[in-house]
Parts: C-alpha cells; sequence; structure tokens
C-alpha cells in the first residue's frame, strides 16, 4: 500500500469513528451522513484527472477507500459514482460537481440515439438500461451509449422529463432496477474514450475489491464470536471443527485479498496483464464469497441472521456482489480464451511474469 493509500484509509477510518453506520439488514437507506462527509472530503473524485476538477490519485488510493469503507458495512454509492460515474465523467471532462450519479451501459439492442436540431442541439435517449445500481437514490446516471461513430458519454438528470426509473431493490435492499428513457434530453454528451468493456473491467476489479473487503470482515465478526462465545463451558474457537472451519475461512479470505491486490497493482502499472489479473481476481472473489458467508453464518448460529447483527451487512453483500460486472464462470471464459484463442502462455497469466527463456545447456 501507498503512503498515499494508507494517509486514505487513516482519513476514512477517521470519519467512520465520528459518522455512524447502520447494522441493519436490509437497510432503511444508503448511510446518507457517511456519503456526505466523503463527498466534502474529496473521497469520491480520487482519480478522476485534476482538468476534470478531481483529485488526481491514483486507482489503488480510490479502492483503498473503498476497501475501508466496506468493510465497515456502510451502504454507499461510492463504487457506481466514485469509481465509475466519475471516471467516465472526467475522462471526458466533466466534472460531477455537487451530486450523486450512478452508471449505466447502454444495450445497441435496447437503446437508440436521436440527435435534434433544437436549438441546443442536444441529446434525444430513447429505450432502456438495465440492472442500475442506486437507480432511485441517485441524482443523475452516467451513461455509455452506442453511436454511429463510437460510444458516447451522456449525463442524464434523473428527476429530468423522459425519465422513468423502475423502483426495485436487490438481495442487500440496495435501489436497483431499469431506466426507461422516452425522448430524455442529456444534459451533456461527449464523445468516449472507453468502451463498454473497459467499464465492465473496472466494475469487475471495483467488486472483487468490495467482495475481498466484506469477506474480511465476515471473518473478523466470527473470529471474534468464535472467540467470546462460551458453550459446554470452553470458547467455540477451542473446538477442532471450528479451528478447522475457520482456517478455510481465513485462506479463502486472504487469497480474495491477495487476488484483488494483484489485480488493482496490474491495472495502474501492467496495462498489458490487467484483464488477466482482473478475470483472477473475479473469478476467486465470486467463487468464495458464498463460502465464507455461510462459515460465518454456519458459526454465528441463530444470532447472525438477526436484522440488527453487523453479519448480515456483509455476508449479503457478499451474496449480491458475486454476479456483479460478471460472474465467476464467464470470467474465467476470459481467462480461457486468453490461452486457447489469445495464444497466452498459462505460466504467465498464473504468475503475472514473463516465464524464463530456455538456456541452451536446458535445452540439451
Amino acid at each position: 500500500m501507498s503512503d498515499m493509500a494508507a494517509e486514505l484509509v487513516a482519513a476514512t477510518t477517521s470519519i467512520l469513528d465520528r459518522v455512524p453506520v447502520g447494522a441493519e439488514t436490509p437497510p432503511t437507506s444508503i448511510d446518507t451522513e457517511l456519503w456526505t462527509a466523503l463527498a466534502d472530503s474529496g473521497f469520491t473524485d480520487l482519480d478522476v484527472p485534476d482538468d476534470a476538477d478531481g483529485q488526481g490519485a491514483d486507482l489503488e488510493d480510490a479502492l483503498a477507500v473503498l476497501s475501508t469503507v466496506t468493510a465497515a458495512g456502510a451502504i454507499t454509492p461510492y463504487v457506481e459514482h466514485a469509481l465509475l460515474a466519475s471516471w467516465l465523467a472526467g475522462a471526458v471532462g466533466h466534472p460531477l460537481e455537487g451530486i450523486t450519479a450512478t452508471i449505466a451501459v447502454a444495450d445497441a439492442v435496447d437503446s437508440r440515439l436521436d440527435r435534434t436540431a433544437d436549438g441546443a442541439n442536444r441529446l434525444i435517449l430513447n429505450g432502456i438500461v438495465s440492472d442500475v445500481v442506486h437507480a432511485t437514490s441517485a441524482d443523475s446516471v452516467v451513461v455509455l451509449v452506442p453511436g454511429s461513430d463510437g460510444p458516447l458519454v451522456a449525463i442524464v438528470d434523473l428527476r429530468g422529463p423522459g425519465v422513468n426509473v423502475a423502483d426495485g431493490t436487490d438481495l442487500l435492499g440496495v435501489s436497483f432496477g431499469d431506466i426507461r428513457f422516452d425522448k430524455a434530453v442529456a444534459d451533456f454528451d461527449a464523445d468516449s474514450p472507453f468502451e463498454a468493456a473497459d467499464v465492465r473491467l473496472r466494475g469487475a476489479l471495483a467488486y472483487s475489491t468490495a467482495l475481498a473487503a466484506a469477506a474480511r470482515t465476515v471473518h473478523d465478526l466470527t473470529v471474534q464470536y468464535a472467540s467470546e462465545r462460551i458453550q459446554f463451558g470452553r470458547p467455540l474457537a477451542k473446538f477442532q471443527a471450528i479451528q478447522q472451519r475457520l482456517a478455510v475461512m481465513a485462506a479463502r479470505t486472504t487469497m480474495m485479498e491477495t487476488a484483488t491486490r494483484v489485480a488493482a497493482e496490474a491495472t495502474s502499472h501492467d496495462p498489458g496483464g490487467a484483464r488477466a489479473a482482473v478475470a483472477a481476481a473475479k473469478v476467486v472473489t465470486s467463487a468464495y464469497a458464498d463460502e465464507v458467508a455461510a462459515a460465518g453464518h454456519q458459526i454465528h448460529g441463530a444470532i447472525g441472521f438477526t436484522a440488527e447483527h453487523r453479519l448480515g451487512r456483509s455476508t449479503t453483500a457478499l451474496w449480491t456482489w458475486r454476479d456483479r460486472h460478471g460472474t465467476e464462470a464467464e470470467w474465467a471464459d476470459v481467462l480461457a480464451e486468453q490461452v486457447l484463442d489469445g495464444g497466452a502462455d498459462p505460466w504467465d497469466i498464473i504468475t503475472g511474469t514473463e516465464a524464463p527463456e530456455a538456456s541452451p545447456e536446458s535445452a540439451r
């Protein structure tokens, strides 16, 4: 972790110490006071370029804040706003000042764009974008839409005319649904330097990081409970079966954290290896999310299922987020394609390094 990331973690922890975070599952709303504090501190546009009024920090710095907030069990639109919407809007020089935004990627089948000569010559949107997180709690949506000459970034006011937001929730209780555009006028549009695959890759990295952070919280809460809960005259943690379950849980959590750390480093410093690293991280975190959550509830017993217990937020997050921006099977296919169709060496993908060339002596 860089010095900047460490400072951001300390600052975020300080905010969490003074701003209450809810514990109930499902939550009644996002943790609004915390989100406001993060925005006021400039933590919601960390890796947005300076020329777009961002902080100009590294992606790893923003991911460190995400991990800290997620580990605390807070419900915020940090992924959708800070890591995706602000990043995409910032890439076209448009800061998201004073608003909370979410992200959407329009499908070529479900979306149609018409540019009209109405004086302002603004972009008009028609169609549906699906599975938008924080759809009802955000002020605007940053939409990546297909255009005749390449993808476009459009920013639309979710309270504006011609915008209909479906009122649904995901398993965690967070707003989640479709947005229908019926001649909705975009507040801003520009050619996008990124495509849908870029948004998906970055989203997969963000949710891999969030999954790893939630898994660490489940592990730590479970270890604490097993150490404190007395059964048959001794702590649960003294029983061999519980010890074995905790050991496997710790191994899975560490693997999730290691995979996401490698993926974050590759994305920042090794663009050529980023896709494989992120794919591996999403495979690992999505695959182990259910196992970590199950172990946490198994050891906690009935108390872990109560609505007010902290465990529920993190385990439900693990169940909810494992399919965000691709399942483990979909990202495993990405790795397989690199080997089978792209000719990549499996050793390079596994280690993240170039395989050493064979010496003349070893070839004989």
